[in-house]
C-alpha cells in the first residue's frame, strides 16, 4: 500500500469513488507477491499500481467496474487452466489470485472517521491493521501474529486483513554529491530517507533534487539514538570524512540495523575497521559492514555510485533471510 500511497492519498482526500484490487494468493513464479495492489478509479481508465506484470490488468480493471456498481467483492484467478484467454495469463507461468472490492467511501460520519483516521495513518507511516469485511472497514493498531496481507474466513465470508506497516528507513550520513543522487534512488524505493550531516554549507536543502524527509545538521552520534533502527532499516555513511563516518558507524553497529555500508576504496575500508575496532567495535559488528559500498558494476560518476548502492539494498532485503 506504502508504495501507490502518495498518489492513492488523493483519491481519498477528494472522497472520490475507487476500486482496490489486492493479491491474496499467489504461486512462483509471479510478477507481483500477495499484497500487491491496484488501484481503480470509478472512471473505468484511472489506476494505481498493479497486480501483475501488466498482463492481466484489463481483466481485474473490468472487474473492478461491476465492483463498484453492485458494491460487491470479486475473485479473479489467473494463471494456467484459470479460464481466461491466452492474452490475459501471466507471461511468466506462475498463477495469481486477486480480490477486488469496492474501497470505503464517504457514505456517513462512521466512513468519515475511517477515512480520516486511515490518511492520518499512513501519513504518519504508523503500523495498523486494516479489516475488510461484509461489516465495513476496521482499523487496529494492535498487530496480529501474522505480518502479511490474508484472508481470513469468518461467519460464510472471507475478510481480508491487510498489515500496513511503516516505511523501511535509510539513514545517509553526509549531504555530498553521492547523497544527493542516492537520496532521489531511494525515495524511488519508498524508503524514509533521513540525511545526517553536521556541516552546515552541506546539509542545505536547495541542493537536493529530490528533498529528503528530513535533514539533520548535527553529528551522527547525537542523533542516531533516536530512530530505534530495526532489522528493516539502513545507514549508508558517504561523507568519505573518517570523523563523521567513523562515529555513525560506531553508533549503530550495536543496533539492529539491517544494512549498514560505507563509502571508500579497499584500503581505506580496511584503515576505518583498524579505527572502529579501536573504538571498541567487535569483529562481529565490523562484518556487517557493506565496504567498499554497493555492487561492484564498475561505477564512475556520483549518480552511478548511488544507483550500486540501491542495487545492494535492494539485493540484501530481498534475500530469504531478510524476509
Amino acid at each position: 500500500m506504502q508504495d501507490i500511497w502518495p498518489q492513492l492519498r488523493n483519491w481519498f482526500v477528494r472522497r472520490e469513488r475507487f476500486a482496490l484490487a489486492t493479491v491474496v494468493d499467489a504461486s512462483k513464479p509471479s510478477p507481483r507477491g500477495i499484497g500487491a495492489v491496484l488501484a481503480i478509479h470509478e472512471d473505468g481508465e484511472s489506476f494505481i499500481g498493479s497486480v501483475s506484470a501488466g498482463c492481466v490488468e484489463h481483466e481485474v480493471m473490468e472487474a473492478a467496474k461491476l465492483c463498484l456498481e453492485d458494491g460487491k467483492t470479486r475473485w479473479l484467478r489467473f494463471g494456467p487452466g484459470s479460464g481466461f484467454a491466452w492474452e490475459v495469463e501471466l507471461s511468466c507461468g506462475g498463477s495469481i489470485k486477486v480480490r477486488v472490492d469496492p474501497a470505503p467511501h464517504l457514505k456517513d460520519s462512521t466512513s468519515a472517521d475511517f477515512m480520516e483516521r486511515l490518511v492520518g495513518l499512513l501519513d504518519e507511516h504508523r503500523p495498523f491493521l486494516w479489516k475488510s469485511s461484509l461489516e465495513g472497514e476496521l482499523i487496529s493498531e494492535e498487530l496480529p501474529g501474522f505480518l502479511d496481507t490474508c484472508e481470513i474466513g469468518e461467519g460464510g465470508e472471507y475478510a481480508l486483513y491487510r498489515i500496513v506497516g511503516r516505511r523501511s528507513r535509510l539513514v545517509v550520513v553526509g549531504a555530498s554529491h553521492i547523497a544527493l543522487h542516492l537520496v532521489a534512488a531511494a525515495k524511488m524505493l519508498q524508503y524514509e530517507v533521513i540525511v545526517v550531516d553536521p556541516r552546515e554549507h552541506y546539509a542545505r536543502q536547495e541542493r537536493f533534487l529530490v528533498e529528503p524527509d528530513r535533514l539533520i545538521v548535527d553529528w551522527p552520534e547525537r542523533v542516531l539514538g533516536e530512530f530505534d533502527l530495526s532489522t528493516r532499516d539502513a545507514l549508508v555513511a558517504v561523507t568519505h570524512d573518517p570523523k563523521i563516518d567513523d562515529q555513525a558507524l560506531a553508533s549503530v553497529l550495536s543496533t539492529d540495523c539491517g544494512y549498514v555500508g560505507a563509502l571508500g576504496s579497499k584500503r581505506s575500508h580496511a584503515a576505518r575497521l583498524k579505527r572502529l575496532a579501536a573504538r571498541g567495535c567487535e569483529d562481529k559488528q565490523l562484518n556487517r559492514i557493506f565496504g567498499p559500498v554497493g555492487l561492484d558494476v564498475g561505477s564512475r560518476t556520483p549518480a552511478e555510485i548511488a544507483i550500486s548502492i540501491v542495487a545492494q539494498l535492494i539485493q540484501e532485503r530481498n534475500k530469504p533471510k531478510a524476509r
